[in-house]
Parts: C-alpha cells; sequence; structure tokens
C-alpha cells in the first residue's frame, strides 16, 4: 500500500514539473523603437518650398504639424507627426500626399509661423487644384519683411529629364523684394539688392541668354540645360554685383557686410568675397536657384556682436531626386610639355586640340571604364600613351610631363572634389570628415626638369607641399586648405631635399600672387568692389618648365595654376 503511494505521489511530482516546463515563458527585453513612424505615402506633383519659416500646416481642416511652442529658455521637444515625424513641423520643402486631397483632387492649406511672441505669427491660405499632368512648387515667402512680394507664389515644376543624359536642368526664379527697413553699422548702410538678376558661372560669364536679367514680373525663367559638374554658380544684379547665398552651416559665412554684402571678418573688414555654395549637380538633376528675402547676420560694434539684418538671397533647391551617377566621369588635359604642342584624346574622345605649353583642353565627360589615353604632337605623332580606369562620379586630369630624360610622360590624377577633410577624430571613420561647400584647396605637383625635389611655401615660410618629386603626386590628404579671411599671400617654390625643408629659395622661378586665383578680377572692379586676397574652389598648382640646360625664356620653370570647378 505504502508504495502505491510513494509511486502515485512520485507520478503528480512529475506531472507538475511537467506542467511547469510546458508553461514556462521565455522572458523578452523591452525594446523601445525610437525610429520615426513613416506610412508609405503616394506623393502628389505638388511641393511646398517654404522659404517664409511657416512650421504648422493644416490640410482641409486636418491638423498635420504639432504647434509646439516654446520659449527662448526652453529645450525644444519635438514629437512627431505621421506627415511630419521628424519633428512635427513644415521643413524646407514638403511634397504634398495624394491622401490629403479632397474627392474633387482640392486642398485647402492653413499654414502658418507660431511663436512665442503672438506678434511673430503669420498664416497663409492656399487652395490647391491637383492636376497630375501639372506638377507645381508653393514657394512660401517672407512678405512681411519687404513692401512688394506676396505670401505665396505658385510656379509650375519641370518634372521631365535633361535632353542628354550627361547633363542637368536649371533654371532661376527671383522673388527679390525691396527690403523695408535697411540695416546700418560702423560699415555703412545695407545696400539693396532687389531688380533683375542673373546666372552666372564662378568667373561671371553668365550661364544662358535665357537665365540672364530674369526681372520680378517675370518670376522664372526657362530651365537651361547644362553638362554635370561641380560648379559655383553666381547670381548678378543688373550692374553686376554679387548676391549672397544662403544655408551655410559655418557661422562666419552668415555674417554680412551690409554696404557689400560680402562675408564680414569684422564690423569695419571685409573678406571682398561674396559666399556661393560649391556644389556636384549630378546626371539627369533638375534645380532652381531661387532668390528670395532671408535673415542673416551682421556685426552691430567692435566687439563682434551681431544681430539680425534681412536682405536678398539665393539658395539652390533640388527639384527631383536625381539617381547615383553610376556612369559618367569628368575629364580634362593639361599640357606641361615644354617646346611642344599637343593633342589629347581618350578612347576617341578629343580632351582638346594643339594645346600649348601650359595650356588646358576643355572638360569632357566620359563613360566609365578603361581607355586609352593618347597624346599627339603637331605632326599627328603619338609621343605618350596610357592606359587607365575611368570610375564614374570621378574628376580627373591627364597631365603631359616630361621625364629626367626629357622623355613625353603621361599623369593621370583624380581631383577631389566632394569639399570633404578627414578630421582623423575616430578610429573606425565614425564621424572623421567635415564637409564643405565653401572651401579653399589647394593641391601641388612638381612636373618639372631639373627640380628633382620641391616644396612650396607661402611668403611666411609655410610650407605646403614638401620634397615632391616629378610626376609623383601626393595622394593621402593632398589638398591644403585655406580661409575666407585668409590675408594677401605669395605661394613660392623652394629647391629642397629630403633632409633639408623648404630648402633653396628658387628665386628664378616666379612667385605667384594670392590674387591669381581670382578667375575674372573684372567681376569686381567692375561692380566698383575691391578684390578679395584670392577665390574659393578646388586648385591644382603645378611647377612645369625646365630649370638649367635648354631653359630657355619660353619654357623655363614656373608655377601654374589649374581650378576644377567651373
Amino acid at each position: 500500500m505504502k508504495n502505491r503511494i510513494y509511486t502515485y505521489n512520485l507520478l503528480c511530482l512529475l506531472l507538475i514539473a511537467l506542467l511547469q516546463v510546458a508553461c514556462k515563458k521565455d522572458k523578452l527585453n523591452t525594446v523601445i523603437d525610437n525610429r520615426f513612424t513613416t506610412d508609405n505615402q503616394q506623393s502628389s506633383n505638388i511641393r511646398v518650398v517654404n522659404l517664409g519659416g511657416f512650421s504648422q500646416v493644416i490640410a482641409n481642416g486636418d491638423t498635420l504639424t504639432n504647434f509646439k511652442v516654446f520659449g527662448p529658455n526652453e529645450i525644444p521637444n519635438l514629437p512627431g507627426t505621421r506627415y511630419f515625424p521628424t519633428n512635427g513641423q513644415l521643413g524646407k520643402t514638403w511634397t504634398i500626399p495624394q491622401d490629403l486631397f479632397n474627392a474633387q483632387h482640392k486642398i485647402a492649406l492653413d499654414l502658418g509661423i507660431y511663436d512665442y511672441n503672438p506678434d511673430l505669427n503669420l498664416g497663409a491660405l492656399i487652395n490647391l487644384q491637383y492636376d497630375v499632368n501639372n506638377p507645381q512648387d508653393v514657394y512660401l515667402l517672407n512678405k512681411e519683411y519687404t513692401t512688394d512680394l506676396p505670401q505665396y507664389q505658385v510656379l509650375p515644376r519641370a518634372i521631365t529629364a535633361p535632353s542628354k543624359p550627361d547633363h542637368f536642368k536649371i533654371r532661376i526664379v527671383n522673388f527679390s523684394g525691396h527690403i523695408n527697413n535697411l540695416s546700418v553699422n560702423g560699415s555703412g548702410m545695407q545696400e539693396a539688392l532687389d531688380g533683375p538678376v542673373t546666372l552666372a558661372y564662378a568667373d561671371g560669364t553668365p550661364v544662358s541668354t535665357q537665365t540672364t536679367n530674369v526681372t520680378g514680373v517675370q518670376k522664372a525663367s526657362e530651365y537651361v540645360e547644362v553638362p554635370y559638374g561641380t560648379y559655383q554658380f553666381k547670381v548678378l544684379t543688373a550692374n553686376g554685383r554679387q548676391i549672397p547665398g544662403t544655408g551655410s552651416n559655418i557661422n562666419e559665412l552668415t555674417i554680412l557686410d551690409p554696404p557689400t554684402s560680402t562675408i564680414a571678418i569684422r564690423q569695419t573688414t571685409q573678406s571682398n568675397l561674396t559666399y556661393a555654395p560649391i556644389q556636384t549637380y549630378q546626371p539627369g538633376g533638375i534645380y532652381t536657384i531661387v532668390i528670395s528675402p532671408q535673415i542673416a547676420k551682421y556685426f552691430i560694434n567692435e566687439v563682434d556682436e551681431t544681430s539680425n539684418i534681412v536682405q536678398n538671397t539665393f539658395q539652390v533647391i533640388s527639384d527631383n531626386s536625381p539617381s547615383a551617377n553610376l556612369t559618367y566621369c569628368r575629364v580634362q588635359a593639361v599640357n606641361a610639355m615644354p617646346d611642344n604642342q599637343v593633342s589629347f584624346s581618350v578612347g576617341g574622345t578629343s580632351l582638346g586640340n594643339g594645346l600649348a605649353f601650359g595650356k588646358t583642353g576643355d572638360y569632357a565627360t566620359m563613360i566609365n571604364g578603361t581607355q586609352e589615353v593618347k597624346a599627339t604632337d603637331a605632326n599627328g605623332k603619338v609621343i605618350a600613351t596610357t592606359t587607365a580606369n575611368f570610375r564614374a562620379a570621378q574628376n580627373y586630369t591627364v597631365w603631359l610631363y616630361p621625364d629626367a630624360a626629357g622623355n613625353a610622360k603621361l599623369l593621370l590624377v583624380a581631383n577631389d572634389l566632394s569639399g570633404t577633410r578627414f578630421n582623423n577624430a575616430e578610429e573606425d571613420g565614425t564621424y572623421a570628415y567635415f564637409q564643405f561647400k565653401y572651401f579653399f584647396f589647394k593641391r601641388y605637383l612638381n612636373l618639372s626638369m631639373g627640380n628633382p625635389y620641391i616644396t612650396f611655401t607661402t611668403d611666411n615660410g609655410n610650407p605646403s607641399g614638401i620634397n615632391l618629386q616629378p610626376g609623383q603626386p601626393l595622394l593621402q590628404n593632398p589638398y591644403v586648405s585655406t580661409q575666407f579671411s585668409q590675408a594677401k599671400y605669395d605661394l613660392m617654390a623652394y629647391r629642397s631635399s629630403p633632409n633639408v625643408v623648404p630648402g633653396v629659395w628658387a628665386d628664378d622661378i616666379p612667385v605667384l600672387t594670392s590674387d591669381q586665383f581670382i578667375a575674372n578680377k573684372a567681376l569686381y572692379t567692375n561692380a566698383g568692389r575691391a578684390l578679395p586676397a584670392h577665390e574659393p574652389g578646388i586648385f591644382t598648382v603645378a611647377l612645369i618648365g625646365k630649370t638649367g640646360t635648354g631653359a630657355t625664356t619660353a619654357n623655363k620653370a614656373r608655377m601654374i595654376i589649374l581650378k576644377h570647378n567651373k
């Protein structure tokens, strides 16, 4: 009997243990998902471009933003919303989703600026009709600072790709206004920058007749097609003055000199440079450069305190999202071979015909891949060849130069036009780069005969390129950076050696002055402006020519400047 009881108790214990195991659940760690909530929304072809600082949106009576307001000393906490998941407020651009339109394809937008100071609150009521065949941009403007601008303006927008796949499309939109209250400081009274505008390249050359003298009545030019590449577009008034750009993330570049709209160094010290971003315009891209009143800064006293200033400025708006450039690259050629006129070709595409010593051919757009590069003399004889693998989205310069024996050699150099600088901050590369849109990058090359080692310095003795040997470019961190506030300087060449830097000044090689980096001095002088110390861009400074035996006045060693952005 006792054995039966023990057996029964044992079976009960085993059954309870099995039930506990069967009911046991894995304990899951609590995971908080901080990702923005996003819905797969179908976009319309109507886009809001917010140039007026609007933050809140009501669509057909439905509140889409968070309507949060914070005081000047409060830490903002902006919760996301369904249509604005990042911070719950309207940003620079917003493409209106299709589901916000009613059955008649209409939408009533109530857009607002809400501030802790009620006097700064503004609103705009806009009724829009969705038409699948009529893409539109709704530009919100800073009406309150001017006497002649509306609160918003609706313009058509291009969505058709450029006719040439290696080109991009660009236009200019003029919303410049007459500023109500001009600012003044110790430098003088603020200038007026309203009126007709012209889109120009970095040297002041107009891009097209279609983007020249675009008036406020006309508002928008036609789109024009331009070969893809890295450009510093400028916007000029009718009398040639430069309108400043906006949007820099570097505070010093946002401080204007009121009388000239140039970048101010101190209240009465100017750089004489007008901010305009340098960036790559992708093949297939569509862009709008728009001028409108925006808030910047200016110095109000001698201790560098600043206040707000309203001035007409320009910014670049992308009208589409071009795909990654996996096909095209840009190539140009330079003849650094003394006593020769040379023609260059890559895979049958000409890079320049009959280029004299020290001259540069125009950029050509190439399809990526392995190509043969040729240099031929005036008689058509091939004097140098090389095979190179051209990669998409890259920029190359082909240099023809003499080796120590005087034989022609081709050197292919890849130019970094991205505007990035290595920070050397993290071992894994995280946050290890700075990205700039306004920069002064210079690279140095030694392509001369009779100069086995060359060190480049400024006139204060600071070396830039150390012990550069002929035909051997520096590959790691090759660019030397300077600043917009740089004073005038000279570049000098020294004959150095591995153990002696900078060496002996090569006084037979002409000194380069910093104003030689200015592409077109008339761009400043014709507008009554002082010359800056130099101009921004990506440059190569190359020592070419001969020293010693065979050197003549025409072919003796000298430095040349090659600018890689336009």
